[in-house]
């Protein structure tokens, strides 16, 4: 594969997966103190990655749980944030000032935080009643942030008496890697292919639903526009019939990305009236790839992270045929504001 080096990502993963003796340590504490909810603070990517474990705890437990962007969370604390909540929190640099006032704040208010860092020492790690650690780069964060999120929820199902299979999905997700590996290599010669001929192209729309909402939002956002500065929308399935149909034509890029929960007759709403009017459609589905998993649930969860996965080698050759690294950036982190 192009630009890709196994034994590293192998490192990543795996690295990521060696930290669930830690996350089970820290659930069961906080399980057994007692805690209220769960708040997800994040923003950007970390924020896109918290949505889907919201939706999967929201339709799953009764358990309650807080989906939150860093900066409005701080600008308008909610009421039922407490001492008693608990606060998770995912960071690459460690360093972000959002994420860093964040935890500070929920820290100072009593409540217990729960922060995953992929670069140790860093400000973020003074603010962590629990921190987990293990290196990564933004081309395998995604894998990373996601294995601790949802061990960390898995857990707290479990404990809650939610999630009676959670012994089989934690043993059958520890030897994912292989099957990581194998999806990208599924994807990668339709994915070079897309990326030489969407070269130049300026707008897209990316659409997805449920699971897998969160990944089509980070994408458009995180991706195609901070990384490639390509006009993006991320759409929701259900919401596309409510306006932005109105801008399809035939020459609009549409990216769908289809996942494995109740919502995919959605993105299958939105493929039957699509198909109708542009001939530009581009399919990503989770369904195509083999899992180690027993249980369809299973594939349910991870479903997110095998999203990114197999579009990182799309974002890979778009950065090859755009002649524009990913790591380039004309705002970010280059001034203040």
């Amino acid at each position: 594969m192009f630009n890709f080096d196994v034994k590293r990502y192998e490192k990543v993963v795996e690295d990521a997966i060696a930290l669930r003796p830690q996350i089970e340590a820290a659930v069961d504490k906080i399980c057994q103190e007692g805690y209220s909810n769960i708040f997800f603070i994040g923003c950007g990517g970390t924020y896109a990655h918290s949505l889907p474990m919201k939706y999967w705890i929201d339709g799953s437990s009764s358990i309650e749980a807080v989906s939150v962007i860093a900066a409005e969370f701080m600008a308008a604390p909610p009421k039922k944030l407490t001492k008693d909540s608990v606060c998770v929190f995912s960071t690459r640099s460690g360093n972000t000032k959002e994420i860093v006032a964040a935890a500070k704040f929920c820290k100072d208010l009593g409540a217990r935080t729960v922060v995953y860092v992929s670069n140790d020492n860093t400000p973020v790690c003074e603010y962590a009643d629990y921190k987990l650690f293990s290196f990564a780069e933004d081309d395998c964060l995604c894998e990373a942030i996601y294995t601790y999120m949802i061990t960390l929820i898995a857990r707290f199902m479990k404990n809650k008496g939610e999630f009676p299979k959670y012994d089989n999905f934690v043993n059958e997700y520890a030897k994912v890697v292989p099957y990581l590996i194998k999806a990208k290599e599924l994807y990668e010669d339709r994915c070079a292919k897309m990326a030489a001929e969407h070269k130049d192209t300026d707008y897209h729309m990316v659409i997805g639903s449920g699971m897998l909402w969160g990944e089509a939002y980070d994408y458009a956002m995180c991706i195609l526009e901070e990384m490639q500065w390509i006009k993006t929308k991320s759409i929701h399935a259900a919401e596309y019939f409510h306006g932005t149909l109105e801008l399809v034509e035939e020459d609009t890029s549409l990216i769908l990305f289809y996942g494995e929960d109740e919502t995919r007759p959605m993105m299958d709403r939105v493929m039957n009236f699509s198909k109708k009017v542009t001939k530009v459609i581009n399919v990503f589905d989770t369904k195509d790839v083999e899992l180690p998993f027993t249980d369809d649930e299973f594939r349910k969860i991870v479903s997110p992270m095998i999203m990114y996965v197999i579009t990182e080698r799309l974002s890979c050759h778009l950065e090859k045929e755009r002649n524009h690294p990913l790591t380039t950036r004309r705002y970010y982190r280059q001034m203040e504001y």
